[in-house]
């Protein structure tokens, strides 16, 4: 009985080491992970010289003295930063403590100490149809949370290596955020999307910044402070550029019916309240359109205003943008382009249609039409696509013969 007593201890043992690991991290529900996540995911904005935001993006604590990963794209430009976090609390940043340009990687360092931080998992474990969360700053739209699968693991060779495929939503501002699996762990850096595509969003996997987590990121580098680089593909307004190109870019980037809801507009104004906007520009011809959103109560548009007018006739140096002030709208996600003509010369048409109701064709006849000239337009757009929208506008009014004033 003794002899059998050990033998089954024995069977029960190796029984014991030969079992399934159960270390596998239980997956969380999403508002569990949106909690754990809270005050280590931050909005980073870049300024000019003067002080004037330029961009915002988002990034991640990584260590509890401060150091956060984003794009590289997000900190690029601009000659100094600030990190914010959900609560409010401001932080400045010391600079870069390493970067892959080509990767799209940078690790940053913000100044203070005791940051919340968050756990790195493995992004080689990665599997397509896997669900994913991702927290980030859209639109400057602080601590949002969304969700969705994996689609697919590319391998783009200019772009340096893999790329994940998902179809959590990624708008202007969530770059540099991170990409959680259901343990709450960091997967990926949120960092692009493809224009027109639907549901066709981006982030590099997280293995791919733990090579650069090695080295002991004790030298802070300071920011890039680079140029917007000119491109024909990006059409920033740069001698390059033909005005085919540039046209084409601003049509794309401006219009609603392009561009999926416009990548670069607002969608406020102050005249017509929550609206969309429409541009076209085509041999030196530009038409915008400023439309209400239709609503449950009022169905049809109500009323809408058009400005028209020649890119020859507008004064180059005029197209300008600054930050917008006003209590609706968060002075870090809009801007105010202004757009006036050479010696402020009234010959710009804005067309004002208002009132109406539909005929029994079903089309909609405005009872009012008033039609003016005027020497400026202002619109309202998102200030990560501010500076260029101004270099690409100055661009194609100079290949249109635009001059400066003469005053």
């Amino acid at each position: 009985m003794r002899y059998m007593a050990v033998v089954l201890l024995l069977v029960a043992a190796m029984s014991a080491q030969n079992a399934p690991s159960t270390n596998k991290s239980p997956d969380l529900d999403i508002p569990a992970i949106a909690r754990e996540a809270n005050g280590s995911v931050v909005s980073i904005v870049m300024s000019d010289k003067d002080g004037h935001p330029l961009a915002q993006g988002s990034g991640f604590v990584i260590s509890k003295d401060g150091r956060i990963v984003t794009n590289y794209h997000v900190i690029k430009s601009g000659s100094s930063a600030v990190v914010k976090l959900p609560d409010g609390a401001f932080f400045a940043v010391d600079g870069v403590l390493a970067s892959d340009k080509t990767r799209d990687v940078a690790i940053i360092k913000a100044h203070g100490n005791n940051f919340r931080s968050l756990t790195l998992g493995d992004s080689g474990r990665l599997q397509v149809g896997q669900q994913v969360i991702a927290i980030g700053s859209p639109l400057s739209l602080e601590s949002t949370v969304s969700n969705g699968i994996i689609s697919g693991i590319r391998t783009v060779e200019k772009e340096g290596g893999k790329f994940v495929q998902i179809t959590v939503p990624i708008s202007p501002g969530s770059s540099g955020g991170p990409l959680f699996n259901m343990a709450g762990k960091v997967v990926g850096i949120t960092t692009s999307h493809l224009v027109g595509g639907e549901n066709l969003n981006f982030a590099i996997p997280i293995n791919a910044v733990k090579p650069m987590l090695l080295s002991r990121l004790s030298k802070v580098q300071p920011l890039p402070e680079e140029a917007e680089p000119v491109t024909a593909e990006q059409t920033t307004g740069g001698s390059l550029a033909s005005l085919a190109d540039t046209e084409t870019w601003l049509n794309q980037t401006l219009s609603f019916i392009n561009s999926e809801n416009g990548e670069a507009w607002m969608v406020t104004d102050f005249d017509l309240g929550d609206a969309y906007y429409d541009l076209e520009v085509q041999a030196c011809k530009a038409t915008v359109g400023k439309y209400p959103i239709p609503t449950r109560e009022k169905p049809f548009l109500q009323s809408h205003v058009t400005y028209s007018f020649e890119l020859g006739a507008i004064d180059p140096t005029s197209i300008k943008y600054g930050v917008l002030s006003h209590p609706d709208i968060s002075s870090a996600v809009a801007a105010q382009l202004d757009i006036r003509t050479r010696d402020d010369a009234e010959i710009i048409t804005r067309d004002i249609f208002a009132g109406g109701e539909k005929d029994s064709t079903g089309a909609f006849n405005y009872k009012q039409h008033d039609s003016h000239e005027v020497n400026h337009v202002s619109l309202l757009i998102n200030l990560d696509y501010a500076p260029r929208v101004v270099k690409a506008f100055r661009h194609a009014v100079e290949l249109c013969g635009g001059k400066p004033s003469t005053f």
